[in-house]
């Protein structure tokens, strides 16, 4: 049992990807900003209320009483000095909840009229009509469809990482948005409602898995576990086929070279790509034992498409290959030139073939319409085109 342990230990120390542990204080340290108009305005409807009851108050008073008593005449004197107080605080109060109002309705305006921006891209991953994309960033899912890039308004603007999209919604880890009821790290998560809702599943509070990865109709999860947490006695590469019940722990036999990506197949249980820097590797026992497939460049990006295809982005050359897993056959596509980029998140729509989307370690987002033969950039360092 020991040996045992100490094998996997040392497979993962060879292979865990490094960058499992990135992400971390310098995203979070630029949080959402506090919205000063909505203060100012609930602050100044407080005052205004408060006053005016008081200048309501002071008035009434006012006329009860008589003029013919010195005690009320003195009274009278005072409560009216008063109530004129208690008149300009309201008429203050007033124009300042008009003046919030207005700087709170600019400020939604300006929010809507910016560009649709991704402080970082996290993932890719179509929904089962093939009809949007979904893109998790920092500050929430982004969306596109027909052409369009929108900003999901559906749910939390949750910082989901590890996201991966299956047929009936999303399974995710990450971090919850700014002022959110859910405690962090979100451990692993589940939606069905386009992010409405999300359902915990387990390791809540624990861990934020950066390397998830989720069959489409098979619903194996697998992850890079970075620590020792209450489910998983050591870090290591592990996988669950009954959503998070229970775990295994994989032996990683067969790969070489650090891990930099990983894909589960969409309808094949117990299978599963790893990409690292010696290239791509395929396990048909959940991880346990891998062979190399015919690809001798660092890996950047692996990804399923239509008839077990698999789509492969290089960073030693920073192209895009596709591979048939039955006979080993390499192919390559033609992409732009990405420069000092390269490809990070790679997916071909689940309906239309014809349709593939990358983006890149630079923000970049390029779509094709014909298979790959000819590219369009949708987002250009983060800002949508």
């Amino acid at each position: 049992m020991k040996k045992t342990s100490l094998s996997l230990l040392t497979s993962f120390i060879l292979f865990f990807p490094l960058d499992v542990f990135a992400h971390g204080e310098e995203e979070h340290a630029s949080e959402a900003t506090i919205n000063y108009w909505s203060y100012g305005l609930a602050i100044s409807l407080i005052l205004l209320i408060i006053f005016l009851a008081l200048y309501v108050l002071a008035k009434r008073k006012v006329g009860n009483l008589s003029l013919k008593n010195q005690a009320d005449r003195q009274n009278h004197k005072s409560l009216l000095k008063r109530s004129n107080i208690y008149k300009w605080i309201t008429i203050l109060t007033g124009v300042l909840s008009i003046f919030f109002i207005i700087m709170v309705n600019v400020d939604s305006d300006n929010i809507e009229e910016k560009q649709i921006s991704f402080q970082h891209i996290h993932g890719l991953g179509y929904t089962s009509d093939g009809e949007e994309l979904y893109v998790p960033s920092h500050d929430g899912l982004k969306v596109y469809t027909h052409g369009s890039w929108t900003t999901h308004t559906v749910g939390e603007k949750h910082d989901y990482m590890g996201f991966s999209m299956y047929k009936n919604g999303f399974y995710s880890s990450g971090h919850p948005a700014p002022n959110s009821d859910l405690a962090d790290p979100l451990g692993i998560v589940k939606s069905t409602d386009s992010g409405e809702t999300i359902e915990i599943l387990d390791l809540y509070e624990e861990i934020d898995f950066h390397w998830m990865t989720v069959g489409y109709e098979t619903k194996d999860i697998y992850v890079f576990n970075p620590s020792e947490n209450s489910r998983m006695e050591q870090p290591g590469f592990y996988y669950s086929t009954d959503e998070t019940k229970t775990w295994n722990q994989a032996a990683l036999n067969g790969i070489e070279g650090q891990a930099t990506s990983l894909a589960a197949h969409p309808t094949e249980k117990g299978t599963v790509v790893l990409g690292t820097v010696e290239g791509v590797f395929l396990s048909t026992d959940y991880g346990n034992n891998f062979e190399k497939l015919s690809l001798e460049e660092a890996v950047s990006a692996v990804s399923f498409g239509h008839e077990s295809n698999l789509l492969v982005g290089t960073q030693t050359n920073r192209n895009l290959y596709q591979i048939n897993i039955s006979t080993n056959e390499v192919s390559q596509l033609t992409i732009p030139n990405l420069d000092e980029d390269f490809i990070r998140f790679v997916k071909q729509n689940p309906i239309n073939k014809e349709e593939l989307v990358f983006s890149t370690d630079k923000r970049d987002i390029y779509f094709s319409n014909d298979g790959g033969k000819t590219w369009s950039l949708s987002v250009d360092d983060g800002v949508a085109k």
